[in-house]
């Protein structure tokens, strides 16, 4: 049950810029500092469930996926890592792709559902993915055009750097983390 609150509370907060008017009313109230924080917190707390819920969730499992097909997750994360790094820093990235955030969740849910035959991480990623594509819809029907100034190459190669260092971490650390060790697949055959 911690699972699936813990989801609902996460996209219940990212519900809220979807109503730019709501989203004005509350920064108003708060500010934009303070309206973030409050935001990062939530959205940490939904995080927080839904991990912490995982292995509670009665889960029913329709198949095994290939090896190749958790190998090829591996190797879309790689790309994921770097969107989502880019998103939050300057970079030149952001002067071609719309918005790197939400297509690195797509990314992400996309590889995820390729490396998992289970209920409960289908409905995770799913969901994750029909919550980017919402999200890209509504971005895009902004048409609020942002021009990103050039940056030297250096900001790109730390953005690299950090997403190379970010993925090794998440290799690492993804047993420790998710209950799903996943460094064995590097080496499988």
């Amino acid at each position: 049950m911690l699972y699936v609150f813990g989801l609902t509370i996460f996209y219940a907060i990212h519900l809220i810029p979807f109503n730019q008017g709501f989203r004005d009313q509350v920064v108003t109230k708060l500010g934009e500092k303070l309206y973030r924080a409050v935001f990062a917190c939530i959205t940490l707390l939904g995080l927080v469930m839904l991990v912490s819920g995982w292995n509670d969730f009665s889960n029913i499992y329709f198949y095994e996926p290939p090896v190749v097909l958790k190998q090829l997750n591996l190797a879309i994360m790689l790309p994921v890592m770097y969107l989502w790094i880019a998103a939050e820093v300057p970079n030149n990235i952001k002067r071609f792709i719309k918005n790197p955030m939400l297509l690195g969740m797509k990314l992400w849910a996309a590889g995820h559902l390729l490396a998992n035959g289970d209920l409960r991480s289908m409905i995770l990623f799913l969901s994750f993915m029909v919550f980017s594509i919402v999200a890209t819809v509504f971005a895009n029907r902004k048409n609020k055009e942002v021009v990103y100034t050039p940056r030297p190459v250096g900001y790109d190669l730390g953005v690299l750097t950090i997403s190379l260092l970010a993925y090794v971490a998440i290799v690492y650390f993804h047993g420790y983390l998710f209950d799903m060790p996943i460094i064995q697949y590097f080496f499988a055959v």
